[in-house]
């Protein structure tokens, strides 16, 4: 399978300390699954093998003023979101993705470098839902999308979904995702992603660049 690089992107959504550093408010619950993957190494590898073929797209969590004052009225998409600084802890501080603390700063082993896009405003799991992600990669021209990041069953799956409706060409790239257990991974990898388009190894995906 050959993928013409000027039309590819790589969207790697929310590689950041509340996922993916000790301390961090989900961290608990994906380190067992990223060690046993290799999943930080591997984006370290794909990352940098891409880069000057294809484009590099971060989508993050938005981060919010302590207290989270954007929410306080609600809005759409965002009911889901309402009560994490009391739900969800952090080594430090309070609650998930706020603003000023280390939490939704994108890790130091995947930090973006000059070329590299950064696409704000990610509310909900979809990656496409609050963003301007879709006009980015329209005004880049691309077709084909592939897909890293967390939670594999949750924000990659439902931006998969959303790029496939959109046209695009989905590509998973299987060990560059992760999420909390196995069975949550296996079944996003063999029975989600085949459905609505491509899975690969980063390997196989930068080999594929032509």
């Amino acid at each position: 399978m050959k993928i013409p690089k000027e039309r590819t992107a790589i969207v790697l959504i929310e590689a950041q300390n509340d996922f993916l550093s000790p301390g961090g408010t989900m961290y608990q619950h994906i380190a067992e699954q990223l060690k046993k993957r290799n999943v930080i190494p591997n984006l370290q590898k794909l990352l940098e093998g891409a880069r000057g073929k294809c484009k590099i797209f971060y989508v993050p969590f938005q981060a919010f003023k302590k207290g989270f004052p954007e929410l306080k009225k609600g809005g759409p998409g965002t009911a889901g979101l309402r009560g994490i600084e009391m739900d969800m802890k952090a080594d430090w501080g309070t609650g998930a993705w706020v603003e000023g603390t280390p939490g939704p700063e994108i890790i130091d082993q995947l930090k973006p470098r000059d070329g590299d896009i950064i696409v704000r405003g990610k509310l909900t799991l979809d990656a496409f839902h609050s963003t301007a992600l879709n006009y980015l990669l329209r005004a880049n021209e691309i077709e084909h999308v592939a897909f890293a990041g967390f939670h594999t069953n949750w924000c990659v799956e439902s931006s998969a979904r959303s790029a496939y409706d959109l046209g695009y060409r989905v590509i998973a790239l299987k060990d560059c995702t992760g999420t909390d257990t196995d069975r949550e991974q296996e079944y996003a990898e063999q029975v989600i992603f085949p459905r609505i388009g491509t899975v690969m190894t980063s390997t196989e995906f930068l080999a594929s660049l032509s």
